[in-house]
């Protein structure tokens, strides 16, 4: 990666449920992604302020929304750029933030003090790949993948706001579903249909199955030992170790700072260590400060890192941001379409024998 190129870090996962589902029932009645997309862009760019473009803001009122910055249909691979901007709700002067009025896809970031018009928040990035039933996330400056938020939004827009729904504003000012139809066969009409997204991330399961298969040689438990200190400042109660080292959010140089957190642990079962193991699995936005390690008797000096396992990588970006602070989406878009093989690759390695 040359100094003039941004790290981008890629994480792949598979889509294990997307599209309107009735209750109880695992196949979707609606289920092609790439109309919902098509849907969702149709939407966000009708003349929409950006502020409006959450999709579950009538029931949240204003806490924690999520928003559409933009959306880009790949003309080529048919695959989308979707950023999110996810507001958060203790702002201070230093949150970047985007004027809620402006237009999809041109609100500028800025760190000046807040307006009333402004959503303080951070962006996040999706490729997400229809035909494989993948999705990518690429973190650029933020510790935070936004994959929950989207899986709310996702779902939210594909019950209330796309093709197949037909609403009405109750008295109250609230959207109500009436039914879902598909329009080129009125007989397909639903009354209760359940909009459904989720992800998992894609693991290597060989590199878990070797660690469960030698349980009883665990001898110690470690947590990563190195943490950069934009993400440091973003850690609850550590303000202490903050101010010992003198860091502050505005660290100009994104350093890497060496902790040693390690424990003796054995364990009872290969079901206890599993157990862990799926709690760790379980947790979402995870950074190095999450990552587990284990160290086996006889070879305490090569921990096995649970990261590993997982289908990701590191890509240098060779994008420059624009006046608004932020990557062009039509350039974002073809670099994305050009290391689309690689994203994929990482699938193929995560199904390979350690």
């Amino acid at each position: 990666m040359s100094r003039n190129e941004n790290p981008a870090r890629i994480s792949l996962y598979n889509i294990i449920e997307s599209g309107l589902y009735q209750r109880n029932v695992d196949e979707p009645i609606f289920g092609d992604l790439e109309i919902f997309l098509d849907d969702l862009m149709a939407w966000v760019t009708d003349g929409r302020p950006l502020r409006e473009t959450s999709t579950y803001a009538e029931l949240d009122h204003d806490l924690h929304k999520t928003f559409c910055y933009d959306i880009k249909k790949s003309p080529t691979s048919k695959n989308f750029l979707l950023i999110t901007w996810n507001k958060i709700s203790d702002a201070t002067n230093t949150v970047a933030k985007i004027s809620g009025s402006s237009k999809v896809g041109e609100a500028s970031i800025s760190t000046s003090t807040l307006d009333p018009d402004d959503i303080p928040g951070f962006p996040t990035y999706f490729w997400i790949m229809p035909e494989s039933k993948q999705i990518a996330t690429i973190n650029f400056d933020y510790a935070q993948n936004g994959r929950n938020d989207l899986h709310r939004y996702l779902k939210d827009f594909m019950s209330k706001w796309s093709r197949y729904s037909f609403s009405i504003l109750n008295d109250d000012g609230e959207r109500v579903v009436q039914y879902w139809m598909d329009t080129n066969d009125p007989d397909k009409k639903f009354k209760h249909l359940y909009g459904r997204f989720n992800t998992k991330l894609v693991r290597n399961q060989g590199k878990i199955a070797t660690l469960l298969n030698n349980w009883e040689l665990v001898r110690k438990v470690h947590q990563h030992n190195k943490i950069s200190v934009k993400d440091l400042v973003k850690i609850p109660r550590i303000s202490v170790v903050n101010k010992i080292f003198s860091l502050s959010h505005e660290a100009s140089h994104d350093v890497d700072i060496k902790f040693k957190l390690e424990a003796d642990r054995t364990f009872q079962s290969r079901e206890e260590l599993e157990a862990l193991i799926k709690e760790w699995e379980g947790q979402t936005d995870l950074t190095k400060w999450d990552d587990l390690g284990f160290s086996l008797q006889g070879d305490r000096n090569n921990i096995l890192w649970l990261s590993s396992s997982l289908a990701n990588t590191t890509l240098g970006c060779p994008l420059e941001r624009n006046k608004n602070s932020i990557f062009s989406s039509d350039s974002l878009v073809t670099w994305l379409d050009s290391i689309t093989p690689k994203i994929l690759k990482l699938d193929e390695a995560s199904s390979e024998s350690p």
